[in-house]
């Protein structure tokens, strides 16, 4: 789908009173490695919440690179069969610190550009139940903007388990001037 289609899609989807100052925006810069990309929200042409590959990348490295000095972890030893090292325990500890740092950024609302990509492609197919409780901090946290979300609903949520729902939260009972 196209971006430009999928951002009216999306937008489409906002309550009365965040429509049209709610944007969504994205960015591909070409001329860098592996064609880097910024997809991120604006309030009011304020950014509100960005995810970007570089940082999300540079945030990854120094916290991998500092629980892997803490561990002391083990480097993948050498050898000429490609599977030996692939298959080594010492990779399968670096991948699992690995994909624990991943988490992490992610908790603490770092994303990498497909983490929004990914929940913006499955969003309209979700029912506004589904989106609320998914497992996508993002896709909670967008639902919340939702026009399906009537102001009742919004009043009786007590629980909100991430940082950017808590925000997202605050913005929506703002908008609807509670």
């Amino acid at each position: 789908m196209q971006f430009s289609k999928l951002k009216k899609t999306l937008e489409g989807f906002l309550c009365d009173s965040l429509k049209g100052r709610i944007e969504v925006h994205a960015a591909v810069y070409r001329h860098s490695h592996d064609d880097k990309s910024r997809v991120w929200l604006t309030l009011d042409k304020d950014q509100l919440f960005s995810a970007a590959d570089l940082s999300f990348h540079m945030a990854h490295h120094y916290l991998y690179e500092n629980i892997k000095e803490e561990l002391k972890l083990k480097p993948i030893p050498y050898s000429k069969s490609w599977e030996e090292m692939f298959n080594s325990p010492e990779r399968a500890v670096i991948v699992e610190v690995s994909d624990h740092v991943e988490q992490q950024l992610i908790e603490q609302g770092i994303m990498e550009s497909w983490h929004l990509y990914k929940a913006f492609m499955e969003y309209p197919n979700l029912s506004i139940n589904e989106a609320l409780s998914s497992k996508d901090s993002f896709t909670r946290a967008f639902a919340l903007f939702d026009r399906r979300v009537g102001k009742r609903r919004l009043l009786k949520m007590e629980t909100l388990q991430h940082p950017l729902e808590q925000k997202f939260y605050a913005i929506r009972c703002k908008a609807e001037g509670f």
